[in-house]
């Protein structure tokens, strides 16, 4: 079907681009909170996270599926991706702490998503020393 590494590319830059929406996400609400303004950028960029996250999710499940390992990034990226829909519905002004504390877990979750894509042991076991390999026990890693 498709390649662990084609779908490791498509994973990173995936999570680029909801790291890219999480900031447009962030400003927004800066702009929204301190005078009013940006409400619509804020919209569209919660768009782009849903599609991103959405995509992202996507690409490591058929990952995971096809290698039988990175379940758990799998798991946090469909969690993400049903937390953005979470987070708009409590976008009101009635339930803004929701949320504003929302908004902290869904940072986290996209921050360790693209940490753990980006990660050097990540970039395939041909370019670790056999050192390295033997380190590491069976499925320990991602």
């Amino acid at each position: 079907m498709f390649s662990s590494p084609a779908l490791l590319r498509a994973a990173r830059c995936l999570a680029l681009a909801n790291f890219v929406a999480l900031g447009l996400l962030f400003a927004a609400a800066g702009l929204y909170v301190q005078d009013f303004r940006g409400l619509d950028v804020h919209g569209v960029a919660a768009v782009g996270l849903h599609i991103t996250s959405g995509a992202l999710a996507l690409a490591l499940v058929l990952r995971a599926w096809g290698t039988k390992t990175g379940l758990i990034p799998a798991v946090t990226a469909v969690m993400l991706f049903v937390l953005t829909f979470l987070q708009a519905l409590v976008g009101s002004a009635m339930t803004l702490t929701l949320h504003f504390s929302g908004a902290l877990v869904i940072a986290a979750m996209a921050t360790w998503l693209i940490a753990w894509a980006f990660s050097r042991e990540r970039s395939g076991d041909a370019r670790r020393s056999p050192e390295l390999r033997n380190h590491y026990p069976e499925g320990a890693h991602s």
